[in-house]
Order: C-alpha cells, then sequence, then structure tokens
C-alpha cells in the first residue's frame, strides 16, 4: 500500500512543466527567419519569388532564380522579461517560500538561418535551407516561488531542408522541401520530495522542507516537409500558399536526480527505488501550419502585402515521459493548447533602384489556453510593429536589416490550482509574468 501511494504521489512531484517557453511567434514556433520578410511583418512572405531566403515560407520562392545564390540570416531577441506577485501552495496548506519576483526568466535568443540555390534548367531550381522552427529558452531562479513548475527548459531545433521548385508555366510555380529535422531538449526541474515523504509520514519532513533538483535530456531526429504553390493571375498580382506538414519527436533520453542534495529523496530512493537515475521516452508533436500570402503591385514603387496563417497547435496537448525504471510513475504534463491564428499586412517601397523600404504589422494569436498556462509559456496575443529597409551594394550584394516591437505587451496572468494531471505535488501557484519583446534582423544575400 505505501510503495503504492508512493508512486501516486510522485505522479506530479517530478513532472517537468512543459518545454515551451520564450519562443519568437505563438507558442514556441519560430518564424524570424528572413529580415527582409521580418521587415515587412511577414506579410506576403509565402508570394515572395525568385529569392532563396524566402524558401523557408514557401518553397516555391526558389522558382525564376536566374543564377546561383545565397542567403544568410541572423536574428537576436531581446527584451525586459520578469514575473512578480509570485505565491505558492503545497497541499493545499503549505505556503512554499520563494521568491515573489524576479527578472530575466527569458534570456536573449540569437536565431541563424541561411539558403542556398541554383537554377538546373530554365525551369527547375534545387537549393538547401538551414533553419530553426522551434526553440524555447526560458531560466528561473532554483530558489523562486514557481520553482515547483518551472526552472530551466532549452529545446533546440534545425531543420535541413533540400528542395526544389518548377515553374510549370510563366505564372505557376510549385515547390516542395524535404524537412530532416534535429530537436534537442534539456530541462530542470524542482522536486518537492519533502511533500512526498510528509505524505508516507517519514518523520522530520514538510512539505517544501527537501527539494530535490531534477535534470531530463534527449534528442532525436525526425522527417517532415514543407509543399507550396506560387500563382500570378494578373501581372502585378502574387498568391502564395504553402503547407508544413506535423512532426513528431520520439525522444529516447536519460533522467537524473540529485539525491545527494536532498535528504528526503535519498530516503524515498532506498525505500522504495525512486529518484534513480533512468531512461526515459516521450513524444513532442509539432503542429502543422497553413499559410496564405498576397502581394500587389499598386504602383511602379509601391507594393502592399498581406497574410494568414493557421498553426494546429492543438497537437499540442500532453507532454509524457514514460520511466525504464519501474518504481518511476510516468509524467503527464497537460498543455491542452489551441489551434491558433496570425494574420499580417504590409508595404513595400521602392526608394531608389538600390533601396528599398518596407512596413508592417502582424498579429499572433496565442496557443495557450488560461486554464493551463504556466510560467514556462508566459505567451500572450502578440501585436507586431516591424520596419525594415534594403539595399542593394552590387548586382551580386544585398543586405537587409528589419527590426521589430511588441507594441501591445500583455501580463500573462498564471492561475494554476494544483488538480490538473501532473500538478498534485506542485500545488497552486499564482503569479503575473511580463514580456515586452524586441527583435533585430540581419540578412546577407549574394548572387554567384
Amino acid at each position: 500500500m505505501r510503495r503504492s501511494f508512493v508512486r501516486r504521489s510522485l505522479f506530479a512531484a517530478s513532472a517537468l512543466a512543459a518545454a515551451p517557453g520564450g519562443a519568437l511567434a505563438s507558442g514556441f514556433a519560430v518564424e524570424h527567419q528572413n529580415a527582409a520578410a521580418q521587415g515587412a511583418a511577414y506579410a506576403g512572405a509565402q508570394a515572395k519569388g525568385a529569392d532563396a531566403g524566402f524558401a523557408a515560407f514557401n518553397p516555391a520562392a526558389l522558382a525564376g532564380l536566374d543564377r546561383a545564390e545565397f542567403s544568410a540570416n541572423a536574428t537576436v531577441l531581446f527584451g525586459k522579461t520578469g514575473y512578480e506577485n509570485a505565491s505558492a501552495t503545497l497541499l493545499g496548506a503549505f505556503p512554499a517560500s520563494g521568491l515573489s519576483a524576479d527578472d530575466g526568466v527569458l534570456p536573449v535568443a540569437f536565431v541563424p538561418a541561411s539558403a542556398i540555390a541554383f537554377p538546373v534548367s530554365d525551369r527547375l531550381t534545387l537549393g538547401l535551407t538551414i533553419t530553426s522552427p522551434f526553440g524555447l529558452r526560458s531560466e528561473y531562479d532554483v530558489a523562486s516561488a514557481a520553482r515547483y513548475y518551472a526552472q530551466d527548459a532549452d529545446l533546440l531545433t534545425i531543420a535541413v531542408a533540400p528542395t526544389a521548385a518548377y515553374e510549370v508555366t510563366d505564372r505557376i510555380a510549385i515547390g516542395a522541401s524535404l524537412r530532416i529535422q534535429y530537436a534537442d531538449l534539456t530541462v530542470s526541474q524542482v522536486v518537492d520530495a519533502g511533500g512526498v515523504a510528509f505524505l508516507n509520514t517519514i518523520p522530520g519532513f514538510a512539505p517544501g522542507s527537501s527539494d530535490l533538483f531534477a535534470e531530463f535530456k534527449a534528442d532525436d531526429v525526425a522527417i517532415g516537409f514543407l509543399a507550396g504553390a506560387q500563382v500570378e493571375p494578373v501581372d502585378g498580382f502574387r498568391l502564395g500558399f504553402s503547407y508544413a506538414s506535423k512532426i513528431e519527436h520520439d525522444f529516447n533520453g536519460e533522467a537524473t536526480f540529485d539525491i545527494a542534495g536532498s535528504p528526503a529523496a535519498a530516503v524515498l530512493n532506498g525505500a522504495v527505488g525512486l529518484f534513480a537515475d533512468t531512461d526515459f521516452t516521450s513524444t513532442l508533436r509539432l503542429p502543422a501550419s497553413y499559410s496564405l500570402g498576397a502581394s500587389a503591385d499598386v504602383s511602379e514603387r509601391v507594393t502592399l502585402l498581406a497574410s494568414v496563417a493557421l498553426t494546429n497547435w492543438s497537437v499540442f496537448d500532453q507532454f509524457v515521459l514514460d520511466f525504464a525504471n519501474p518504481a518511476q510513475p510516468p509524467e503527464i504534463i497537460t498543455a491542452n493548447w489551441d489551434d491558433s491564428w496570425s494574420f499580417g499586412i504590409g508595404a513595400e517601397y521602392q526608394a531608389s533602384d538600390a533601396t528599398a523600404l518596407r512596413a508592417g504589422f502582424a498579429y499572433d494569436e496565442t496557443p495557450v489556453t488560461d486554464q493551463f498556462a504556466g510560467p514556462r509559456i508566459p505567451d500572450t496575443d502578440r501585436r507586431w510593429l516591424n520596419a525594415g529597409v534594403s539595399h542593394a551594394f552590387s548586382d551580386r550584394l544585398t543586405v537587409d536589416l528589419a527590426a521589430g516591437l511588441n507594441v501591445a505587451p500583455k501580463t500573462r496572468e498564471i492561475r494554476l490550482d494544483g488538480t490538473a494531471p501532473g500538478d498534485f505535488l506542485r500545488g497552486a501557484l499564482t503569479a503575473d509574468v511580463n514580456v515586452d519583446t524586441y527583435t533585430v534582423s540581419l540578412r546577407s544575400r549574394f548572387k554567384f
């Protein structure tokens, strides 16, 4: 009976609080792959043709190149992030100690992207893109009042995508990419081992009295694809559509528990084998997305741009870890995210033969639901105001620069009552997380 109760109690105690955190688009998707696209808030990016750097948005963008080219992009995301008014209660009655406010929970992020393409015939173009479609970094102090729900998380993805585009006619182009995606996940967590010992009437322990540090590490390679088309029904008006498939990463990772630093964990480990270092398996489902973009030349110098996209974030409903150690119960993290929409409008002005100016506004709907929003995922609806400039230094070299800011930052209210699967020993948590975000992107495009 005692062993069974410990297992049920631990069901929540050592669960990591879902991986996502400080990303660059809604959820933990990353769309910052091209400074020229960012300058217009990604409006019309799916309709842009004859540019290798836009293949990340629509592989048909390679069509129409008259010679080989290379595109290299770098984006930096930064801002003021932090939380306040944090308080936690363990087992419904025991206040948890810890910092009620702190800054810098989402550190500076750097996102590189590159693409190369070359025409092999009048209509066929081949290329390769390297991007980071999803990612996160979040950091909470080990002494934070939110420590049982979040500490450190780091998700890195690298997608290598061989790409082909074909001009069916002078007005229709199609393209496809095979996305070979590597994912590396590292999450650390503070476990209330004292609370587990207290529930099992082990003398000398109380909730919050003997914290245990745990770390979960895993990586995987998975396959997906990106397909798209572009059509120009009339001169000066172009439409582009792209579809990115769902990708599932099947992780085989390692869980480590620092029982030497937690007397309660050491007692439980000796008694029933809990908190022993062990392997685990889990599946991370990353969403499919549908995007539509339009570009309209309204004069010789002015182009209007628009985009809409739907991301199927509802596939991210739970994240489960199954441990090889039979004494360790599986971990279940509830997300219950919703599908989300994003919209963008923008304009481009050709100021001279060599210089183009851009501006745009984008709205990103968060997939995070209020009921399950946690400190690792302080995501809210975002409203981006972006601007950019491109300058052609020669017929071979063009440089793009863009900057953006979230013009309507909103506080993410965390209101977790501890009743969701996996949250029993984490207890209840309230906190207000504030994120003021800025981005700067730089791209170099070189034609051979």
